[in-house]
C-alpha cells in the first residue's frame, strides 16, 4: 500500500469522532485558539477540516461569521447538529469553493496531515485571507523525535507512515512563506504525558481502529498484529502480577502566519 493511499474514511468514522475529545483533553488548544482568532467584532473566520465542528462550536459568539469546510459529508452532517448561524460547505482543502479575500481567520486543526497537497492548500488559504488575516494549523511534528506514544510503539508501521503525512514544523512555515505568509513561527500548545493501563485504554475504545487517524489508515492485518503485540505483552505481566501500561507523550504543535 502506497503512502497517498492510506487515507482515514470519516464518513464511516463520524458516529464515534468525538469521543476523541472526552478521552483526550484539548485545554491547551482551546486557551491558544481564543488569541489566534481576536476579540475583533465582524471578523469571518473559516475552519478547513471542521469535521463535527467541535471547534466551530467553541468560537461561536455574536458577530462572528463562522465558516466550516470539510470533504467528509457524515462529519458535515454530526457538526450540523453542534453548531447554529454556521455555513457548512463539503468540499476540498486544495481548492476551496470560495471567493478570495473573503476571510479574516482560516484555521486547522489536527487536520493538515489529511490534506493530499498541502501547499495548495496554504496558497488557497492565502487566496481566501484578507490583508491583515491569519492562518494557523494545530498538529502533530512527528520529525522532532520527542515523542513516545503506544501507537508508535506497537503499530510498527505508524510512525513511518506520520512522518510521510505530517510535515515538520520547518518545513510547514517555509511551504507558508512560499505561499505568502509572512511572521510565520510554532510553538507548542499542548501536552499530553499519562500511562494507562492496557485493559482501561482497551474498555474504553482507546485501541479501537476508529480512535485515531494513525490506527484507522492502517491494513486490517497492520492494526491486527499490533492488537495481538499488546495482548501478549499485557498477558505476559498479569501472569506475573504486573500490569502494562501504554504511554502517551505527545505535543501538538501551532504554526502560524499572516498576510501583510
Amino acid at each position: 500500500m502506497t503512502q497517498a493511499s492510506r487515507r482515514a474514511d470519516y464518513d464511516e468514522i463520524a458516529p464515534t469522532f468525538d469521543n476523541r475529545y472526552e478521552r483526550n483533553e484539548y485545554a491547551g488548544v482551546a486557551r491558544f485558539l481564543p488569541g489566534f482568532i481576536g476579540s475583533q467584532e465582524g471578523l469571518f473566520i473559516l475552519e478547513v477540516g471542521c469535521g463535527t465542528g467541535h471547534w466551530l462550536e467553541a468560537l461561536q459568539a455574536p458577530g462572528r461569521r463562522l465558516t466550516g469546510l470539510d470533504y467528509s459529508a457524515g462529519m458535515l452532517a454530526r457538526a450540523q447538529r453542534h453548531v447554529q448561524d454556521v455555513t457548512l460547505i463539503r468540499g476540498t482543502a486544495e481548492a476551496l469553493p470560495l471567493p478570495a479575500r473573503s476571510f479574516d481567520r482560516v484555521f486547522c486543526i489536527n487536520a493538515l496531515h489529511h490534506f493530499r497537497d498541502k501547499p495548495a492548500f496554504l496558497a488557497e488559504a492565502r487566496r481566501m485571507l484578507r490583508p491583515g488575516g491569519k492562518l494557523l494549523s494545530v498538529g502533530l511534528d512527528p520529525h522532532r523525535g520527542q515523542d513516545r506514544w503506544h501507537v508508535y510503539d506497537y503499530f510498527t508501521e505508524s510512525l513511518t507512515i506520520d512522518k510521510q503525512r505530517y510535515p515538520s514544523s520547518g518545513v510547514l512555515r517555509e511551504w507558508m512563506r512560499v505561499a505568502g505568509f509572512a511572521d510565520c513561527t510554532t510553538q507548542e500548545v499542548e501536552y499530553w504525558s499519562s500511562r494507562v493501563p492496557a485493559r482501561e485504554a482497551f474498555a474504553q475504545g482507546r485501541l479501537e481502529k476508529a480512535a485515531t487517524s494513525q490506527l484507522s489508515v492502517l491494513t486490517d492485518e497492520e492494526y491486527e498484529q499490533g492488537i495481538r503485540r499488546i495482548r501478549e505483552d499485557m498477558e505476559r505481566l498479569e501472569e506475573n502480577g504486573q500490569t502494562l501500561f501504554l504511554t502517551i507523550d505527545l505535543r501538538l504543535y501551532a504554526t502560524s502566519g499572516s498576510v501583510k
